[in-house]
């Protein structure tokens, strides 16, 4: 090679190695440069080297990251090429995410830019900022209001009974016959059909028919390759132009052609509003187009299909491993259910007051969402303090809520560790510091469908335990480990339990 090639290349290769070194100095001072203390990252992966090894799960690493930065009430942290700023004291997650909302109305999400690669992604109310955000919002409530709540939980408790059947017969008449149960798996099956009938009308038992389409499909939209996750977290612009979408392009054809037929078909049927179909309402009360729609049934089905689903398994684990609390909510039932005739209402299931402490305590132990996110859109001045001389967030920058780290923090709950469900007790509630309990979220962007996901898991249980009890089996994983290499939360082993007829 010509000596004055050699000079180019050598010349382009360290120019390239000083934009590089620039480039990191930039990235790992962001937070140092304006005096705030922060956890040392590494390049492109940031803080979450360990999850993306698949050796530790997000919450694990989110309590990690915590705990390290303890005492410092806000700080900064990686969340691979993303600066976010670790807010840890409750006071200050108030004022981001209540007092001050106006200045924090957007999630932080995937900087996409490709309509092509995710047509709907960037649709989902979750995605949404701004105005658009709040039209949206304001135009999905009515589907939750309590007359809507009281037609679902109707079709609710058929699933119920429907569940219910299935194990009775599983169970056969043999007394004292245990079933060993991978409970992610039997519970996604049950959220599946709650979703099918109460969203789109469609009656399916995918306990029984294991290999329905719609079971399959949403099987697909929850299953997101950990590859393709990291790969949005690191650079959703890189991911879109290699042409690798976040969702299944079958898996959202689907959902569109469900959503176009239940319109269709309601249009040549006359109807109107139906109160049972919230995305029949949707469709009928605005005039959203046919993938605005099918954003939000994607959207409300993967929270309804994956999120209850593993509230429930978490539930079912720790009663099988906490008989007395078992016992003690099954008397409540029991209550329940006599003094019902077997058939109690909405109001009864909802009010049911044991039941919701256990549901409580199981979110705070193992909330679905690790952290909140917000993103800075307006000028804001955090207070200054002993470590940080009072941050001023601009338009752009993002704030992490350590949900798990506040959830376990001793000084927030004693002995954080121990499923107490009596932390939740009428007469230990008020004990609970404010703004340190997200199961849902906090503000005006909690989560729409908390009421529905409680209704769901409230009316499952209710019917199981009043049947059937969970236990230990030799496949119970004790003590339980979260899945480190799954985007999902999960039980490393599985969340293997018995369930057996109650004599």
């Amino acid at each position: 090679m010509p000596c004055d090639l050699w000079s180019v290349w050598a010349a382009l290769t360290a120019g390239a190695l000083l934009l590089a070194a620039v480039l990191w100095r930039r990235y790992a001072t962001h937070f140092s440069r304006r005096g705030v203390p922060c956890a040392r990252p590494l390049p492109l992966v940031g803080n979450m080297l360990q999850m993306t090894l698949g050796r530790k799960a997000i919450p694990d690493v989110v309590a990690e990251l915590y705990d390290k930065l303890d005492p410092h009430p806000y700080a900064g942290v990686f969340n691979f090429t993303m600066p976010l700023l670790m807010i840890r004291d409750p006071e200050i997650i108030r004022a981001i995410t209540v007092k001050d909302f106006d200045h924090f109305t957007d999630h932080v999400g995937f900087e996409t830019s490709s309509k092509k690669a995710n047509p709907l992604l960037k649709k989902m109310l979750f995605s949404l900022k701004g105005k658009e955000w709040h039209d949206m919002r304001a135009t999905l409530s009515p589907a939750f209001t309590s007359m809507k709540m009281k037609n679902m939980f109707v079709l609710m408790t058929e699933i119920g009974q429907q569940l219910v059947d299935y194990l009775l017969k599983e169970t056969g008449d043999g007394e004292g016959k245990t079933l060993t149960l991978e409970m992610k798996d039997f519970f996604t099956r049950v959220t599946n059909d709650i979703i099918a009938t109460t969203a789109f009308g469609i009656k399916v038992d995918s306990l029984s028919d294991p290999d329905n389409q719609f079971y399959r499909m949403g099987r697909s939209l929850i299953s997101i390759k950990p590859l393709v996750g990291v790969g949005y977290m690191m650079s959703p612009r890189l991911m879109e132009l290699l042409g690798i979408p976040f969702f299944d392009p079958k898996t959202v054809g689907f959902f569109r052609t469900m959503v176009s037929d239940t319109i269709e078909t309601r249009e040549k049927q006359g109807l109107t509003i139906d109160c049972n179909n919230t995305v029949s309402t949707v469709a009928v009360v605005t005039e959203l187009s046919e993938d605005d729609i099918a954003a939000q049934a994607m959207l409300f089905f993967f929270g309804g299909f994956d999120t209850v689903a593993t509230l429930l398994m978490f539930l079912s684990y720790l009663l099988a491993t906490h008989q007395e609390v078992q016992r003690r909510l099954q008397e409540d039932i029991d209550a329940l259910m006599q003094k019902s005739g077997g058939q109690p209402g909405y109001e009864q299931v909802v009010g049911c007051q044991y039941l919701d402490m256990v549901i409580s305590e199981t979110l705070r132990m193992y909330t679905p969402g690790a952290v909140l996110d917000r993103k800075c859109v307006r000028p804001y001045k955090l207070p200054a303090t002993e470590s940080c001389p009072g941050l001023e967030i601009q338009p752009g920058e993002g704030i992490w809520v350590p949900v798990h780290g506040i959830h376990h923090d001793p000084r927030n709950y004693e002995d954080p560790e121990r499923f107490d469900p009596e932390r939740f007790s009428p007469g230990n509630k008020h004990l609970i510091k404010p703004f340190t309990y997200y199961p849902f979220g906090s503000g005006p962007r909690v989560c729409i469908a908390q009421r529905f996901a409680l209704m769901e898991t409230k009316v499952v249980m209710a019917h199981l335990l009043s049947r059937f009890s969970f236990c230990v089996v030799e496949k119970t994983p004790v003590p339980l480990v979260i899945q480190p290499n799954n985007l999902s939360l999960g039980i490393k082993g599985g969340a293997w339990v018995g369930i057996r007829r109650r004599s």
